[in-house]
């Protein structure tokens, strides 16, 4: 396994994206001072998961981010990918070639890429273990820090010879098991702690179980007893249902045959007004006649007052034409004979008037006796609609005491 290329994006001096490829055996980057070749190994240190800021020459781990320069603004974020050859199947994945990415947001965001796709800082760390990479190592020896290794303590040097062969990685996987199981034992504790709380109070619960079994047992005798309390409603509102059904049939039949009777009494006063229409209209024939006949009446009066003024006339006449009653027979009998024509109508129209006053008498005593059958009549319409009424009102009650029931 080695180190086939590192791509800056962002990071530090590296405003571009800067491509550096590795080759096989030693490779070199040299320049001047100041032209980045630290942030190279920067780099390095930080895609490899390192969280120290003074350990990448800087105050904050925002630092890392290209900040800009007086003929360009800033990144806004720094990315490095680092790509390793597995051909020998050194990292424990399943591809020949390892691309390690990591890029870093101006909020403070930060994440980590195995192969693009999205991982954690862990790991990250647990494939690079075995390889002898990793934060801490000194397999990347940085400017000034050849002298502290040289003149390091016996345990600085064991820590490095324990890096280099792999010893810290089973180290860091102990402690993270003594960790664990730190956690483990406290919660066992907790758990110690909540077994005898339970036990405690396992008493009290028992007792409420007990009574919770005989509320159940109680519910259930009260359902069944309200069960059949409600079954025995049902039957006594099903017998009320039925009678008020019934009664109801009864009404109805009772109603059809007032409304029968009403409908007859309907077609009686229907009958009667149309006599009384009819008898009206005779009447009227009558009255007409009857003027007819007082006119004739009058007529006849004032032919009669005209006789007899000619028959004073005549009488007074009569001595003068004594001399010539020889002469004037002709004239005599025709008066007389008008005289006795006059009397005759007289004497009819006085029959026709008696007649008419009669009927007229008559047709005045049938009007009384419609009006007072019509009056009796009405009586019996005005009873039979509040009996109607009385009758809608019961079956009214009858039908919200059934909804009610029901």
């Amino acid at each position: 396994m080695y180190l086939k290329s590192l791509v800056l994006k962002g990071f530090k001096s590296f405003a571009d994206r800067s491509v550096l490829s590795m080759e096989p055996g030693i490779t070199a980057i040299v320049g001047p001072n100041g032209s980045g070749k630290s942030n190279i190994s920067d780099a390095v240190l930080w895609v490899l998961g390192e969280r120290n800021a003074k350990n990448l020459r800087g105050q904050a781990m925002e630092d890392v981010i290209f900040a800009g320069s007086s003929g360009r603004g800033g990144a806004g974020l720094a990315e490095v990918d680092l790509v390793l050859d597995n051909s020998d199947g050194t990292l424990p994945v399943d591809y020949d070639e390892v691309a390690i990415t990591r890029r870093m947001y101006r909020n403070g965001e930060s994440e980590y890429l195995i192969n693009g796709t999205v991982a954690r800082r862990m790991d990250v760390l647990d494939i690079l273990h075995d390889s002898g990479l990793g934060t801490g190592t000194h397999s990347i020896i940085s400017q000034g820090s050849l002298d502290s290794i040289l003149q390091s303590k016996p345990e600085d040097r064991r820590a490095l010879i324990e890096e280099a062969a792999g010893v810290l990685k089973h180290k860091q996987r102990k402690a993270k098991s003594e960790r664990k199981l730190a956690n483990m034992d406290q919660h066992l504790l907790r758990a110690r702690d909540v077994v005898g709380e339970v036990a405690r109070q396992l008493g009290p619960l028992e007792r409420k179980a007990k009574k919770a079994r005989t509320y159940q047992e109680l519910a259930v005798q009260q359902a069944d007893l309200s069960l059949r309390i409600a079954v025995d409603d049902l039957r006594q509102l099903q017998g009320q249902w039925d009678a008020a059904q019934a009664r109801e049939a009864e009404l109805a039949a009772q109603m059809e045959e007032r409304r029968g009777a009403i409908e007859a009494a309907e077609a009686e006063v229907e009958a009667l007004q149309e006599r009384m229409r009819q008898e009206t209209l005779d009447a009227g024939d009558l009255s007409r006649r009857h003027r007819a006949a007082a006119a004739a009446v009058e007529r006849f009066d004032s032919t009669t007052m005209m006789l007899r003024e000619r028959r004073r006339a005549a009488l007074a006449r009569a001595a003068e034409l004594e001399l010539s009653q020889e002469a004037n027979r002709v004239k005599a009998d025709e008066a007389v004979a008008e005289l006795a024509r006059a009397t005759a109508l007289f004497d009819e129209a006085a029959g026709e008037r008696e007649a008419a006053e009669k009927k007229v008498s008559d047709l005045d005593c049938v009007y009384r006796d419609l009006g007072s059958r019509r009056g009796t009549l009405e009586r019996e319409l005005s009873a039979i609609a509040k009996d109607n009424e009385k009758m809608s009102g019961a079956i009214e009650v009858a039908r919200r005491k059934h909804a009610e029931n029901t």
